[in-house]
């Protein structure tokens, strides 16, 4: 119970003073730390995996709630990195998981030809959620990209690990199971003013 009334009461005072997508760090008596991201209907803690920086800053121009990459590198110029987004279900195209991943998939293979996407098995959130798991290949620019969907009741919160070098890849692989692995979605009644 102390636990839920101190939650609140964060997000309350976050609320008052934030209009979008906001960084705040975070850790409760229980153990639950991390990073908050809040917006208008959602806020979650994601905790950055050993060796990378979550900046919520760098990917605002490309419509991303927050980036990683890992130390001594950047945004602009890490081999492999991570970002998150957030997309609201919309009610009047009643948008649900299966149709975001699907219109995922339909840019994607627009975008670049020799495309392939596969299933991939899904991963669990520290809140028990299970992940609609992707694997997205470009092979004509020699991009990999591990898609994570997380459903919740008013958005889809994607997360994604992308590099065009396969070793990379294979090698940030494992952070990005941390990343997955520290989700914990707080509230969906937020509102950002």
């Amino acid at each position: 119970m102390l636990r839920k009334v101190s939650l609140l009461a964060l997000f309350v005072i976050l609320t008052l003073n934030t209009a979008f997508a906001v960084q705040q760090k975070y850790r409760n008596p229980d153990g639950v730390d991390g990073t908050i991201l809040l917006g208008s209907h959602y806020a979650f803690i994601l905790a950055e995996p050993n060796g990378w920086n979550l900046d919520t800053s760098a990917g605002k121009t490309n419509g991303l709630d927050a980036v990683l990459y890992p130390d001594g590198s950047s945004w602009a110029n890490g081999v492999a990195v991570m970002y998150v987004r957030v997309i609201y279900k919309d009610s009047k195209e009643k948008k649900d998981l299966k149709q975001i991943i699907e219109t995922d998939i339909e840019k994607f293979k627009k975008v670049n030809k020799n495309t392939t996407v596969s299933v991939m098995p899904s991963l669990s959130t520290r809140d028990q959620m299970k992940t609609d798991m992707r694997y997205f290949y470009d092979a004509e620019n020699k991009n990999h990209e591990a898609v994570a969907y997380i459903d919740e009741p008013k958005v889809v919160v994607i997360l994604v690990l992308t590099s065009r070098n396969k070793d990379e890849y294979s090698k940030s692989a494992a952070a990005f199971k941390d990343l997955v692995a520290s989700y914990f979605f707080v509230n969906e009644l937020v509102k950002v003013k």
